[in-house]
């Protein structure tokens, strides 16, 4: 073989190794960045298609119960006092409920036998009232629900209707529900509205009273089905269990969503004790009281939330991902987690309350405004591996793997907890933004806590706390910052760092009290002089020299341990 074959036969080799290697890397990617997107074509919207004109039009006023075996449109009036609305057709059926009032004592109100699709309008400016009894007789012992279908259900119009259900669910859809308008106020000893395929609402106000779950989907066999997406609308839900729960995707593009789980954060998940607070829920074998829940992927882009919750407020057990919208969180155990992966990509998140704040395996902000209060840690990767985390009630798992990882790239978050402030069992990686933590007074845990690398290459990280477990920035960190021990200082006692011309480079008034600060900033110049003042004084004067600058140390001038041990309740840092 001559050279030129034979460098030939090498650059072909050589492309054969790289694109397997960059195939790989490739799918390295994939397998830590999931997608968030949603086929829009999996959504049911055969309704709109349907041309009525074609049909028959029927006005009935209601004095008995009524079964309907042909398609056609029904225009319903007036009260049955103890009776029923049964469909059985092969056709299409849409009922126009024009002030009715229906109380069944042992069945639902609307029973859907068989049906192609069944519509339900809610005729303008009308109020209508489906009520049902506490117990069904043996013909209807299958059903569950003031409107049961076994069909497509789907409701519109811009009435109102009124669902009192004492026997379990109110609004039920054996397969894809659809709701793209009206008021609906719902009281339920169970779920308030469930479809089984699907949960599709456009657009509309709901009051919801629930002993089980708010509004739900909960079919697993089929991936394309299961989920429940909400478009627009205003939902004020008080639930026993979950606000809202999809067994595969939970999508919401906009609304107003004003939720409160098994009593509010006041009955924590975290407590002995905790669990299904109405005996009559058969929605799950397992306690579950949170605001949002996926056993897949959570996406909210848009929407303004009041989130009240015994469990997480929003939960995934994989993927989370927000955009645009505005949380406030208010939990009994973390704010938001998921068991693999969460992206935050704008919006305003502020978790005033909770055990653990924001907390997965993988966690990425790329911008936003972020503010967490955590009785634990506030930002944690891979929890599962944290002893304070597991062993309790209300506990959650982490698929805690080697690639663990933090990464920030913009924004400005804001940390208070009684753990660790960010505990990552892994590494972090800060690209951009301002960073906050106000960590620990105990010794047993530290503002910052990680197992590989913490780097710093852009934006500003400021971090105070205790110091018997004080970890600083990793000096692979291409901006510089300073590790500084100090001697204790009260709450609410401003630190300062200026240079020799007494312009300022951060300033800081933790509500705490510090006995360390970590920094990292691009005005942190090598070779420059600084000092850092508290409450205006003088208390160190320093010189960077390196990327990473240590300023006293634990044995020496400050952040001393009485006695060598740790003082405080923490848990020891793995």
């Amino acid at each position: 073989m001559n050279n030129r074959k034979k460098i030939a036969l090498l650059i072909i080799l050589s492309l054969i190794v790289m694109g397997g290697i960059t195939g790989y890397l490739v799918y390295q990617q994939k397998t830590t960045n999931q997608s968030s997107s949603f086929d829009t074509s999996t959504l049911n919207t055969k309704d709109d298609t349907i041309d009525w004109s074609k049909y028959d039009g029927k006005t009935i006023t209601l004095k008995e119960s009524l079964t309907i075996t042909s398609g056609g449109v029904y225009t319903l009036t007036g009260t049955l006092k103890d009776g029923s609305i049964t469909i059985n057709t092969e056709d299409n059926v849409k009922l126009t409920l024009n002030n009715v009032s229906i109380t069944s004592s042992n069945s639902p109100a609307i029973i859907v036998e068989n049906a192609k699709n069944l519509v339900i309008e809610l005729a303008d400016g009308t109020t209508n009232y489906l009520e049902d009894g506490s117990t069904y007789s043996s013909t209807y012992s299958e059903m569950d629900g003031v409107i049961y279908s076994t069909d497509d259900l789907f409701l519109e119009g811009t009435g109102s209707l009124e669902v009192k259900a004492n026997h379990g669910d109110g609004i039920v859809s054996k397969d894809d529900l659809k709701i793209s308008s009206g008021t609906y106020i719902i009281t339920s000893s169970d779920d308030a509205i469930r479809g089984t395929d699907s949960v599709y609402i456009k657009d509309g106000s709901f009051t919801i009273t629930s002993g089980g779950d708010g509004i739900k989907s909960t079919k697993e066999e089929d991936t394309n089905k299961g989920y429940v997406y909400i478009e627009n609308g205003t939902f004020k839900i008080t639930s026993s269990l979950d606000g809202i729960s999809a067994i595969t995707k939970l999508y919401i593009e906009d609304g107003s969503f004003d939720i409160t789980t098994g009593g509010g954060s006041s009955n924590s998940s975290t407590q002995s004790g905790w669990g299904i607070w109405n005996s009559k829920s058969t929605s799950t074998t397992t306690s579950s009281a949170k605001g949002l829940k996926s056993n897949d992927t959570i996406t909210i882009n848009g929407g303004k939330f009041e989130l009240n919750t015994s469990d997480d407020a929003v939960h995934s057990n994989n993927y989370v991902e927000i955009s645009k919208a505005t949380l406030n969180i208010t939990s009994g155990d973390d704010g938001v987690h998921a068991d693999s992966e969460i992206v935050i990509n704008s919006g305003i998140i502020d978790i005033s309350q909770s055990y653990e704040g924001i907390e997965a395996a993988i966690i990425t902000i790329n911008d936003g405004e972020i503010h967490v209060v955590a009785s634990d840690d506030g930002i944690n990767v891979a929890g599962g591996n944290d002893q304070s985390s597991m062993n309790r009630p209300g506990q959650n798992t982490v698929n805690s793997t080697s690639n663990n990882k933090l990464t920030i790239n913009g924004g400005t978050i804001y940390v208070n907890s009684t753990g660790d402030g960010i505990d990552i069992n892994g590494s972090g990686y800060i690209y951009g933004g301002e960073v906050t933590v106000e960590g620990p007074t105990d010794n047993g845990n530290a503002a910052l806590d990680y197992d590989g690398e913490f780097v710093v290459d852009k934006g500003t990280v400021i971090s105070v706390g205790s110091s018997g477990m004080l970890q600083g920035i990793s000096s692979s960190s291409k901006q510089n910052n300073i590790k500084a021990y100090l001697s204790n200082v009260g709450a609410n006692t401003k630190i300062s760092i200026v240079d020799s011309n007494n312009n300022e480079i951060i300033d800081f008034t933790p509500s705490k009290s510090y006995s360390s600060i970590v920094v990292s900033s691009s005005k942190l110049e090598t070779g420059n002089t600084y000092k850092i003042l508290i409450n205006g004084e003088e208390y160190q004067t320093f010189t960077i020299s390196s990327v990473t600058t240590t300023i006293g140390s634990n044995n020496g001038n400050g952040g001393m341990m009485q006695g060598g041990m740790p003082q405080g309740g923490g848990r020891v840092r793995r």
